[in-house]
């Protein structure tokens, strides 16, 4: 206690250094939140938004549809009776906000003097317009169950043949039973999922529209959103042994089997962050170092007096790491405050960040501030002073008395 007591006096007594190793470690601490946070909110919003615009949490498809339905889909499409069975029992679970069919089909979208291969998704309009709610209208209106032949088109193919709301279109595609159909459709509206490459081929027709144009009652896949990503992967394991119970011979995959290019962006930007991480450890570390070192030689007298007085080497050390020690608490508490105060100044400012590459959609900064995040770094700046003391510390015990003494 009398040696914390001591540390704490010498802190106040040497202000001007006090002063500059505490913006050190404040640089640090505020640093590292404010980019962490800022990556939080990014990979949040990259899930929730692959989540509600393309996804859902889990998807439900029949066995053998992710290794061979690439090939031939229509073999692998859920009958309408597993579908109505399936529908009803996840639909009883609590974790469930809803669950919706989807019906996947590729084929030729015609203007009558232009063609483009399109991603089609027969879909029910009602309970697409909950899950999707990350997919943004940018012309006309959205898709209802009496719109029999309408059509949502994507933003980029909207644009590149030109179309207008209410024009007339002509879709083509393989039925299930290999033979050609088309038919006739009208663009209700343009939407935009997010990503540019999906929006330059992608289109949404009513499921009852797409069985039609396939000669099929069964959907490509369920959908299910949950009300909280985190129960993701104990629904799927409850589905997964009622199934198996049943004999139902179905397979799930989660959003994170399916967001591939979301946990590339995550790595990415975490390999970004940890070098980010040593950059700013390497600057706090050296700053400190260095007002340390200048401590210890100011202090040369007053060290080899403490020494001539029957302090050990141990006890030098000691005072030197309380120090550092209490500065780095105050630092500490400091930046994380003042990083949250920065960070709560720049989400709500409302600032947009420029559309990302591959994007079609800007987005507004904010940067998350949760206790983990806070804590985590807090301590961060602690240690790291800490740290830094150790080599000034050893340095002032190894000081010959005599020495030291000359200096007085």
């Amino acid at each position: 206690m009398l040696r914390l007591k001591l540390a704490l006096l010498n802190v106040l007594r040497n202000g001007r250094r006090s002063f500059i190793t505490l913006l050190a470690i404040q640089f640090g601490v505020i640093s590292l939140i404010l980019m962490g946070g800022f990556f939080a909110s990014m990979y949040e919003g990259m899930r929730e938004g692959v989540i509600r615009s393309q996804l859902g949490h889990i998807q439900i498809y029949q066995k053998g549809f992710n290794q061979f339905g690439n090939q031939e889909p229509e073999k692998y499409l859920i009958d309408a009776e597993v579908l109505q069975q399936v529908t009803g029992q996840i639909e009883a679970l609590e974790q469930v906000e809803l669950v919706t069919p989807r019906l996947n089909l590729t084929g030729l979208l015609t203007d009558g003097s232009k063609s483009l291969a399109v991603v089609v998704e027969g879909i029910d309009p009602e309970k697409e317009a909950l899950l999707s709610s990350a997919v943004k209208l940018t012309a006309g209106e959205d898709l209802f169950e009496e719109d029999i032949d309408g059509a949502l088109i994507g933003d980029g193919l909207f644009k590149s043949l030109n179309l207008e709301v209410g024009a007339s279109l002509t879709l083509m595609a393989t039925t299930a039973d290999g033979s050609f159909d088309a038919r006739d459709i009208t663009a209700t509206g343009a939407i935009s999922t997010g990503t540019r490459e999906v929006d330059n081929r992608f289109m949404r027709i009513n499921l009852k529209h797409a069985q039609e144009l396939m000669y099929t009652q069964g959907v490509t896949r369920l959908v299910v959103l949950l009300k909280e990503t985190q129960d993701t992967d104990a629904v799927m394991a409850q589905l997964n042994r009622a199934f198996k119970e049943q004999g139902l011979a179905l397979e799930l995959r989660s959003w994170s089997d399916l967001a591939d290019y979301y946990h590339e962006v995550v790595n990415l930007f975490d390999g970004i962050f940890s070098i980010v991480q040593l950059i700013v450890l390497a600057i706090v570390l050296l700053g400190i170092v260095n007002t340390m070192v200048m401590a210890v030689m100011e202090r040369t007298p007053e060290i080899g007096t403490i020494r001539a007085i029957g302090g050990t080497r141990g006890e030098v050390m000691k005072l030197f790491i309380s120090e550092a020690f209490i500065l780095g608490l105050i630092g500490s508490v400091l930046g994380v405050v003042f990083a949250v105060l920065l960070a709560q100044g720049i989400t709500g400012a409302g600032i947009m960040m420029p559309t990302p590459p591959g994007s079609s959609q800007t987005y507004p900064i904010r940067i998350f501030t949760d206790a983990d995040l806070l804590w985590k770094n807090g301590l961060f700046g602690l240690l790291i002073a800490v740290i830094s003391s150790i080599y000034p510390a050893v340095k002032a015990s190894r000081m010959v008395i005599i020495q030291a003494l000359r200096f007085a």
